[in-house]
C-alpha cells in the first residue's frame, strides 16, 4: 500500500425529491433514506485490509470537514439524478487537496461529463477497474480513466462491508444476485453496462451475504436489487429453493423484494418460489398497454398475452405490485394518457411511476434520437430529470405542450386519495387469502412478526432505548396529525375496510398509508406545480413565437 493513499473516504451523493426517493414516506417510518449504497461497500469489500475506510451517505448525514482532514481519497458513486450532489462534493473535496475518484453508473455512461469534475474515473465494473487503480496507486501513479468492456465473474464478488452501515438509517436493507439482463428494451441502459448475458451469484455465496446482514442485528425487508431478478429462471429457482430453507432455520428474519418481468406470470413454480422464499413484493417495469409502443422499444415480453391478466396472476400468487409507466414513445396516440389511467386502474397498481420517454447514453434510443437530429443534448440539472418532473431529452412525436398536459393528468387521477387506495383495496381482493380464521391469523402474526423482531433485536443489542423508541413515536403521531384532512379521511375508511375484509392483510396498511402519503405529497407538492410552470413556459414561448411572426409579416 502506498502510505501516501491510506485512507479512502467513500462518499454516496445526496438523491433530490423524486418519487424513487421517498422523502416524505422516510420521517414517517424514523428512516434517512430508503436503502444502503450496496456499491460503494461492494468497493470497500474488494479493498484490501491495510486501507483504512470510512463511508458517508449524505442522504443520512453531512460531510464534516474533519472527515475531509483524514481523508487521502475521496471516492464517491452516483446514478444522474445525483449528479448535482457529485459535482459539489467533488469540488469541496479537491478544494481540500484530496483525490477524488468517481464511478457508478452516471459516470460510466456520462464520462466526458464528469471529466473535469475528478482527478481519476473507476467505471464499468469494480471487480476489474477498481482493483486496477489500487495497483497502480501501489505503484505510486495512477490513469485518468479505468475502464474495460469484460464482464467479471461475480461468483468472486466477496461479500459486501455492511459493517461500514449504520443499518439505522434505513427503511430496507438490499443485496444483489445478479447482474445483466436478456431482453433488449431500446430505452434501457442495463444491458449496455452489464450485458445480455445474466450473471448470478451461487446459492452459498448469497447465503454468506444474508449471514452477514443477519450478524449485524438488522431484521426487515431486504431488496435484491437486480434489474431483473428472473433473468436465469433456472439459477433464480435454485436460489429460491436454499432462500426458503435459510429463512426457516433462523426464524424468517427478512422479507424480500425485487424487480421482475411481467413473464414470471407464466412461471407458476416460480411464483411459488417466490412466496414461499418469504417475497412480498415485486417491481415491474410494464411501461404501456400500447401493443405498438412496446414494438417500437422491443419489450417483447409484455406482447404475450394480457397484461392486466398477467399483473393479476402475480397479484393472486401472494405478490404486491408496482409498476413504472412511460408516455412519449413514437407510436403513442393521443389517447394514451386516458389508457395508461384505465390500465393502472384494472390492474390494481397502487404505487405506479409515470413518467416522458428519456434516452440515457449508450441505449440505442440515444443513438437513434441522435442520427434522426431529435436528443435535446443541453446540459440539464437533476433536478430536472427526475421522474416526475416532465423531463425529456428528446423531440416526441406527440407535442410537448400535449404530453405535459397529459402526463398532468395522469399523476393527478392516480394519486387523488380515494383513487389511489381503491387501487390498493381492489389488489387485495385478488390476492390469495388462508381459507380460515385459523389460517389468517396466523399469516397476520407471521407478517407482522418482522418488524416486533427488528425493535426487540435493536433494544436486546443496545442500539435502541424503550425511551428512544418512545420519543420516536411521539414524532411520527405530530407527522400523522399534519396529515392533510382528505388524506387522512381517506386513509382511515381505507384501514377499516382492510381490517374488515382483508385481516390478514392488516400489517400492510401502514405501509401503504404512508408510502401512499409520499405518493400525494410529491405528486401535489412537486411533480403538479413543476408540469404547470412547465406548461406555462410553452404557452410564454408560443407567444412570443406568434408576435415574432406578426412583426416579420408587418
Amino acid at each position: 500500500m502506498n502510505d501516501k493513499y491510506k485512507n479512502i473516504l467513500m462518499v454516496y451523493p445526496k438523491f433530490p425529491p423524486t418519487y424513487w426517493g421517498s422523502q416524505y414516506y422516510l420521517p414517517l417510518i424514523g428512516k434517512k433514506a430508503a436503502m444502503p449504497p450496496l456499491g460503494l461497500i461492494t468497493i470497500a469489500a474488494m479493498t484490501p485490509a491495510d486501507y483504512q475506510i470510512r463511508l458517508i451517505d449524505l442522504n443520512c448525514e453531512s460531510l464534516q470537514e474533519s472527515d475531509l482532514a483524514w481523508a487521502d481519497i475521496v471516492c464517491l458513486s452516483a446514478m444522474l439524478t445525483q449528479k448535482s450532489s457529485l459535482f459539489e462534493t467533488a469540488a469541496r473535496s479537491r478544494a481540500a487537496g484530496k483525490l477524488v475518484v468517481f464511478g457508478g453508473p452516471y459516470p460510466t455512461a456520462c464520462s466526458e461529463e464528469c471529466t473535469p469534475h475528478c482527478d481519476v474515473q473507476v467505471l464499468n465494473e469494480g471487480e476489474i477497474t477498481w482493483r486496477e487503480f489500487l495497483q497502480d496507486l501501489e505503484r505510486g501513479t495512477y490513469k485518468s480513466v479505468y475502464t474495460t468492456p469484460d464482464k467479471p465473474d461475480v461468483t468472486k464478488t466477496p461479500v459486501p462491508r455492511f459493517d461500514l452501515l449504520n443499518l439505522d438509517y434505513y427503511a430496507m436493507n438490499s443485496v444483489q444476485f445478479s447482474r445483466g439482463c436478456p431482453y433488449l428494451c431500446e430505452f434501457c441502459d442495463i444491458t449496455v453496462m452489464f450485458g445480455r448475458k445474466p450473471r448470478t451469484k451461487t446459492p452459498p455465496q448469497m447465503m454468506k451475504e444474508l449471514d452477514a446482514i443477519y450478524d449485524t442485528g438488522f431484521r426487515g425487508v431486504i431488496f435484491v436489487v437486480d434489474d431483473n431478478f428472473i433473468g436465469n429462471k433456472k439459477e433464480a429457482k435454485k436460489l429460491l429453493a436454499a432462500l426458503a430453507e435459510w429463512n426457516a432455520e433462523r426464524g424468517h428474519p427478512f422479507f424480500y423484494g425485487t424487480e421482475v418481468t411481467v413473464n414470471l406470470a407464466d412461471d407458476a413454480e416460480l411464483l411459488d418460489l417466490l412466496v414461499k422464499a418469504n417475497f412480498i413484493w415485486v417491481f415491474m417495469g410494464i411501461e404501456t398497454p400500447s401493443a405498438d409502443s412496446l414494438k417500437e422499444t422491443r419489450k417483447f415480453q409484455n406482447l404475450k398475452g394480457s397484461l392486466v391478466e398477467h399483473v393479476w396472476r402475480i397479484q393472486q400468487a401472494g405478490l404486491l405490485t408496482y409498476g413504472s409507466f412511460i408516455v412519449g414513445f413514437d407510436s403513442d396516440t393521443d389517447d394514451i394518457f386516458a389508457r395508461q389511467i384505465e390500465f393502472i386502474t384494472d390492474a390494481s397498481i397502487a404505487n405506479a411511476m409515470i413518467g416522458p420517454l428519456v434516452a440515457l447514453p449508450g441505449t440505442p434510443l440515444f443513438a437513434r434520437m441522435k442520427q434522426s437530429g431529435r436528443l435535446i443534448e443541453e446540459l440539464t440539472g437533476d433536478e430536472e430529470r427526475t421522474l416526475g418532473s416532465g423531463y425529456t431529452n428528446i423531440v416526441t412525436r406527440i407535442p410537448r405542450k400535449q404530453l405535459l398536459e397529459g402526463h398532468l393528468r395522469v399523476i393527478r387521477t392516480l394519486y387523488e386519495p380515494e383513487a389511489y387506495f381503491k387501487r390498493a383495496l381492489e389488489m387485495f381482493s385478488r390476492m390469495s387469502h388462508p381459507a380460515t380464521v385459523a389460517g389468517r391469523l396466523k399469516r397476520l402474526f407471521f407478517l407482522t412478526a418482522s418488524g416486533v423482531r427488528n425493535l426487540v433485536s435493536k433494544w436486546v443489542n443496545g442500539k435502541i432505548s424503550l425511551r428512544t423508541m418512545w420519543r420516536q413515536y411521539q414524532q411520527q403521531k405530530i407527522i400523522y396529525k399534519q396529515f392533510p384532512e382528505g388524506y387522512k379521511k381517506a386513509s382511515h375508511e381505507f384501514s377499516r375496510r382492510v381490517m374488515r375484509e382483508y385481516p390478514d392483510q392488516i400489517p400492510f396498511i401502514m405501509h401503504y398509508i404512508t408510502l401512499g402519503y409520499h405518493y400525494y405529497m410529491f405528486t401535489f407538492d412537486h411533480a403538479v406545480p413543476g408540469l404547470t410552470k412547465l406548461l406555462a413556459d410553452e404557452d410564454l414561448i408560443a407567444q412570443e413565437s406568434e408576435l415574432e411572426r406578426e412583426a416579420s409579416a408587418a
